[in-house]
């Protein structure tokens, strides 16, 4: 049976941990499970916080120790002014925190733009990385240099602070009613709340400068892929591309879910995702 050892959404940014990395950023972050289990890092996706995994959380606290991080720029984490956050920075982060919380070896999974930093983070640390999973993912952005100017320009004028709750929800979840855990909607503004339209155009901009194609070859790690088949951000195209580049990744369609995979189907993405790692860590 599961335990709801975790905190409400309501009390989430008072239970986070923080810690200093040698990178210089402090990052926060939430812990939970037993420490005899396996390690897993959960790192969430753009405009996101650690708070996105809550719920798959709930189904996973028993078989592993989890950490959740917020990413450099977002959550309760340092946000330095910065004209990009680089996915190869993020990934340096996580490591550092990985040496920091003196964890060997870990499991690994990512949403969205954390996606494609777990990416980072195992070709970059292959001999400590397990297994990973990629929820909602690619490779590359798939975007013109007008597309990137347009992006820029959207949030250099972006005023979260003064947006009312519904046009945030337009702007950066308007599938809101479909996900499962409707606590999450709130817990969600009251992050992104916290944020700023130009550290929000950094993390937008590190994700179309990287390009990890030529470097998923030295994953050394079993590699799971899930994808939402509405998911109309990164759609079917950046998954076919991605498998040419991962031939041997378990792949599985969740049929009629869109982008927000954690807070859509959590309870069905953790079971597939755990099932996964289970493969992995008894064998």
């Amino acid at each position: 049976m599961i335990q709801e050892n975790i905190p409400s959404h309501r009390d989430w940014h008072d239970a986070t941990k923080t810690v200093l990395l040698p990178t210089g950023i402090k990052i926060a972050y939430m812990e939970v499970g037993d420490s005899a289990c396996p390690s897993l890092i959960l790192i969430h996706g753009f405009s996101d916080s650690s708070r996105v995994w809550r719920s798959m959380m709930l189904e996973l606290q028993n078989d592993y120790h989890i950490y959740a991080v917020d990413l450099r720029g977002f959550g309760q984490s340092d946000k330095p002014k910065q004209f990009v956050y680089t996915m190869a920075e993020q990934a340096a982060d996580v490591i550092a925190f990985m040496d920091k919380k003196e964890i060997r070896d870990a499991l690994v999974m990512g949403h969205s733009m954390g996606s494609m930093i777990a990416q980072n983070v195992a070709f970059s640390d292959p001999d400590r990385i397990r297994g990973v999973a990629l929820l909602a993912t690619f490779s590359h952005m798939h975007e013109t240099q007008k597309a990137v100017r347009e992006v820029q320009d959207f949030y250099n004028v972006l005023d979260i602070q003064g947006s009312t709750d519904e046009e945030l929800l337009r702007n950066f979840i308007p599938d809101s009613e479909s996900l499962q855990d409707q606590s999450f909607v709130q817990g969600y503004l009251s992050t992104l709340k916290g944020l700023t339209g130009s550290g929000l155009s950094a993390a937008w901009f590190g994700m179309s400068m990287a390009d990890n194609r030529n470097f998923l070859q030295f994953i050394k790690a079993p590699v799971f892929i899930g994808w939402g088949s509405e998911d109309a951000i990164f759609t079917k195209a950046y998954q076919d591309e991605l498998r040419e580049y991962l031939p041997d990744a378990k792949y599985e369609d969740f049929v009629g879910i869109a982008h927000e995979i954690p807070t859509e189907i959590p309870k069905h993405a953790a079971e597939a995702v755990n099932g996964f790692f289970q493969s992995i860590t008894n064998s």
